[in-house]
């Protein structure tokens, strides 16, 4: 996507710095056409004109979704937030880093689900195709992957020795696909998730058979 800003003033570098400002990127990064040289008046006078020039950056989806979040976090109090844009196949991941988050994680980290999601819209739009944007803080996507994978393997275990079905708190797809997938090879136990959004669950975990 194409992002610009066409500015008046009476240099070129003047003129560039507006731009550059309006775009919210350095001047080294932006691209630059020159639309019109600045021209002096006549005997200080007659005629003149100010330089105008085009400022342009070609932003990406992972660019476009790192800025939009940034300015979501900065409306949340966190004003001294980095975020590093990790390019993946089909989509991106944006780790945060500077900062104590753990207000953004929120309970079972619904608050990042949800940053997630909104800054997810943002990036389908540039190119109006499918892109995913996972949002990470401190690795805490990989801690809690690992935390669900032990608990899928405790509750299977469990499910497999008494035949007993286990019903487990709500959870999104992601974390619901993480523990199907842990106990897919497990030839005692089958998983089925039920209900609606958001309140849809994990359920079984019972022995085959039963």
């Amino acid at each position: 996507m194409l992002k610009e800003a066409i500015k008046e003033a009476a240099t070129i570098e003047e003129a560039t710095r507006a731009a550059a400002l309006e775009l919210g990127v350095p001047v080294e990064k932006m691209q630059v056409e020159i639309l019109q040289q600045p021209q002096k008046k006549t005997f200080g006078l007659f005629g003149g004109c100010p330089a105008r020039v085009r400022g342009y950056v070609e932003e990406s989806a992972a660019s476009t979704a790192a800025a939009y979040l940034k300015e979501i976090l900065r409306g949340m109090g966190y004003d001294k937030v980095e975020i590093e844009i990790k390019e993946e196949e089909k989509g991106c991941q944006l780790a945060l880093s500077g900062e104590e988050f753990g207000s953004i994680i929120g309970r079972r980290g619904e608050t990042l689900d949800a940053l997630q999601y909104l800054t997810g819209l943002v990036a389908n739009r540039v190119d109006n195709s499918y892109y995913r944007v996972t949002i990470d803080v401190g690795n805490y996507r990989e801690k809690r992957e690992e935390a669900l994978q032990e608990l899928a393997r405790r509750i299977g275990n469990q499910a497999a020795k008494t035949g007993r079905r286990t019903s487990l708190e709500p959870m999104n797809p992601y974390e619901r696909r993480i523990l199907h997938a842990t106990l897919q090879n497990n030839p005692k136990v089958e998983t089925i998730s039920e209900g609606e959004e958001p309140y849809r669950r994990g359920r079984g975990f019972l022995e085959r058979g039963q």
